[in-house]
């Protein structure tokens, strides 16, 4: 594994409500610089920071009759794009035996869902990676000796309020929530939480829909439907 962590930053489009605004972009990319401008102070010298990788996902594409959002300039970056990058190397360092975490953070409405999980036929980086790892179980299959089996499992939380709920398990109702536990030797985990055995992408993404339907509601002026 090359880096320990790696970070990345992506700009959406516009929101139709930022449209209605006439907001304007105030940054720029250039290869990894992220570059941020002072709207209300135009002498101002911008800020610039340096990240492993810099997303222009603002404009520069159009959509394909099937709802794809394809690039039509150098600069814009698609889904693909960011899986090839992150989700694919979490792949491999997986297969490796190494413990793997990936995190979006960002305010509400910023495109966090989007690129985890994806839209229509824009998938996210977690429904490419779940494609990516049953095709690669299936090529390992092809070699592998009779004792060797390939097992995936799906456990699904949420913190909400501080406290942690099994979101493939509502039947169980512990005061206070779950308990985050650390193990000698395995390290943190999550005490009575659930795992279910998948064996294709459909199994995981009818989880992931259980799941969801039963995510805390927290709705905001930012995103209606906001979880």
């Amino acid at each position: 594994m090359e880096e320990n962590v790696k970070v990345a930053i992506r700009v959406r489009p516009f929101s139709d409500r930022e449209r209605l605004r006439n907001a304007s972009c105030v940054v720029t990319m250039i290869d990894k610089m992220t570059v941020l401008y002072d709207p209300a102070n135009s002498k101002r010298d911008p800020r610039q920071y340096t990240f492993d990788y810099s997303y222009w996902s603002h404009d520069g594409y159009w959509e394909r009759g099937d709802g794809y959002l394809e690039s039509t300039s150098p600069s814009y970056v698609d889904q693909r794009k960011v899986f090839d990058d992150i989700g694919a190397e979490m792949l491999q360092n997986a297969w490796k035996g190494y413990n793997c975490s990936l995190f979006a953070y960002g305010q509400t409405g910023s495109g966090k869902s989007y690129t985890m999980m994806g839209f229509g036929t824009n998938k996210g980086i977690i429904p490419i990676m779940c494609d990516e790892l049953f095709s690669s179980i299936e090529t390992k299959k092809r070699s592998a000796s009779l004792d060797q089996e390939f097992q995936v499992s799906v456990s699904m939380l949420e913190i909400y309020n501080e406290q942690v709920r099994d979101l493939l398990n509502l039947s169980l109702h512990v005061r206070g929530g779950l308990k985050v536990r650390q193990h000698p030797t395995k390290g943190f985990y999550v005490e009575s939480l659930t795992s279910h055995a998948v064996y294709s992408q459909a199994d995981i993404e009818s989880r992931i829909v259980e799941g969801t339907r039963n995510r805390t509601l927290a709705s905001t002026n930012m995103n209606s439907t906001s979880r």
